[in-house]
């Protein structure tokens, strides 16, 4: 039997960044109180203020409060596994339940279909930023919240249609009809024709819209929207919105300008991002290839 080196590779790397997270407060390596280090002395004499280039002591540079790199990536590892799977989950305890109603109930596939159709016309990230602009939304205590939860609602939607023909195709198979002919309640043709038919489907999507969060509050973080924030005041009275997330799209804030001075702060955030998208694809693809062995074992078909 042939391996599924995609789901094999996809997985030991993600679950390595996993364990990156849960370990990393406990590296000898790491900053854990991410400490600033707003200016510091060459051997020659001379002060320098960051952001600090690439050395034995910041491996991977500092950013502009002087605060390495290295330390920010490794544990904002944690927290931006948090967001992408809280989003995810969130978005499919809501996901699943519609579209399984809307199969059923007309009623509630018209929502459906408004929905749908709603958050269709523009790309999520548009949607995100007006409705984050929101002021009870962003001058909420809860913000982060908030952040989740409207991440999350953006694509139920398109996740719930996806399932929804789904479980319309499988209406059309053939073996559906001998739970239809001996008589099975809607419960049980559901449990014991459906679910397994879109379980698979289901599992897979799921590292899909995983990547799909990813990406998007990547691009949350080049735009400067934040995932977390407190107000400080200003000198002239004022308010301002800093960010206060470790997460890495935090370092992505100011790459226009650091892509041509202080390249090594984005490029480390980028090269965690591709490396996680790069897993959760080989992950993705492979349970695609599972399944479809199984499904073809189960008819018969040679691989």
């Amino acid at each position: 039997m042939m391996k599924n080196w995609s789901l094999i590779f996809g997985s030991i790397i993600f679950l390595l960044i996993i364990l990156t997270g849960i370990l990393a407060p406990y590296l000898p390596f790491v900053d854990k109180n991410l400490e600033k280090n707003l200016v510091t002395r060459e051997e020659s004499g001379k002060l320098i203020i960051p952001a600090y280039e690439p050395s034995d002591k910041y491996p991977l540079g500092s950013d502009h409060k002087g605060i390495d790199i290295l330390s920010t990536l490794l544990l904002g590892t944690k927290e931006t596994l948090m967001i992408i799977f809280s989003v995810t989950i969130l978005r499919y305890i809501i996901a699943i339940p519609l579209a399984i109603s809307s199969f059923y109930i007309q009623f509630i596939r018209t929502i459906l279909a408004g929905w749908n159709q709603l958050f269709s016309y523009f790309p999520p990230i548009l949607f995100v930023v007006m409705i984050v602009e929101v002021p009870f939304i962003f001058y909420s205590n809860f913000h982060a919240v908030w952040m989740v939860v409207i991440l999350a609602l953006i694509e139920v939607g398109r996740v719930s249609d996806i399932f929804l023909k789904k479980m319309e195709n499988t209406l059309q198979k053939q073996f559906l009809e001998s739970g239809i002919v001996g008589g099975c309640s809607r419960f049980t043709l559901f449990k014991n024709y459906f679910w397994p038919d879109l379980q698979p489907h289901v599992l897979t999507n799921f590292f899909n819209d995983l990547a799909r969060v990813l990406f998007l509050i990547a691009q949350l973080g080049i735009i400067g929207i934040f995932l977390s924030h407190d107000f400080f005041r200003q000198l002239g009275g004022t308010y301002q919105a800093m960010n206060t997330s470790i997460s890495w799209p935090a370092l992505l804030v100011k790459i226009h300008r650091d892509i041509w001075s202080f390249e090594w702060i984005p490029l480390s955030a980028i090269f965690m991002i591709t490396i996680t998208l790069f897993s959760i694809h080989l992950i993705s693809d492979g349970l695609k290839k599972h399944f479809q062995r199984k499904y073809n074992k189960s008819q018969g078909v040679g691989i």
